[in-house]
């Protein structure tokens, strides 16, 4: 079992404050409803990010794991293997691909800047992408795995001895410019995966939700966070749909 926590504030949020004030019909002068206003527009994108799955703004996250996924190649060899707790049902198959692999929890990933574990030594190790490992930004969610043909280390079995530290989320100009990741030349055997862009800029109907998410706290004073239907629906129309979970 894995758990990830953002340890970066976002930059930005999608929706500006400025922007806000002109959906409301609000003049910018008036400044009284500013710190009530940044905080809905805060809430807005977080209940978007609970129905998504996604991150809609762009900011630094880290995911553990009490050990890597491991490789098992039949049912009675996964008794024989030292129990990795909450590891096992969810990651441990008899296929290399699926047993290997590791979900980031948030999209769309943006780059992995590092990767950690805790050997059997007791001792930190670092591991490098398309040195180490192969990071997948094309599926959503994205997917880490080992060089092809070759497995994750050994892991001490402690609590979080997996580290991943990724940058995660949208930017909040529609037209941001595309980040490109060209696979290294030299992983050996080459090409293990091809090179990948992605667009980073929030899609408009986000906005969208998220404007009028806040226009209906507005002018719902008590609404207690209520989401309406039609908000609710062009949220989960962005949301990432994970169509081969992991067991577990």
């Amino acid at each position: 079992m894995g758990y990830c926590r953002q340890i970066s504030a976002p930059s930005a949020e999608p929706v500006s404050l400025g922007d806000m004030k002109t959906f409301l019909s609000l003049p910018q002068s008036m400044t009284s409803m500013d710190k009530i206003l940044t905080g809905m527009i805060q809430a807005a994108r977080e209940i978007g990010e609970l129905l998504t799955g996604r991150a809609l703004a762009q900011r630094k996250f880290t995911q553990v794991l009490d050990s890597h996924p491991y490789y098992t190649d039949t049912i009675q060899s996964q008794l024989a293997y030292p129990p990795s707790y909450y590891s096992l049902p969810r990651y441990s198959t008899t296929l290399w691909n699926y047993s290997q692999m590791i979900k980031l929890f948030y999209s769309p990933c943006i780059s992995v800047e590092g990767m950690y574990y805790i050997g059997g030594d007791g001792q930190r190790h670092t591991m490098e992408q398309d040195v180490d490992f192969i990071l997948d930004r094309i599926a959503e969610p994205a997917r880490i795995f080992p060089k092809v043909g070759q497995y994750w280390p050994a892991d001490l079995y402690c609590p979080n001895a997996v580290v991943i530290d990724f940058t995660a989320g949208f930017d909040p100009e529609p037209d941001a410019s595309p980040t490109t990741h060209t696979v290294s030349a030299t992983l050996d055997p080459p090409n293990q995966q091809p090179s990948s862009t992605i667009l980073p800029g929030c899609p408009q109907s986000i906005i969208l939700a998220i404007y009028n998410l806040v226009a209906y706290w507005f002018n719902n004073r008590g609404s207690a966070g209520k989401v309406p239907e039609a908000v609710e629906q062009a949220f989960l129309s962005n949301a990432v749909v994970d169509f081969a979970p992991t067991r577990g």
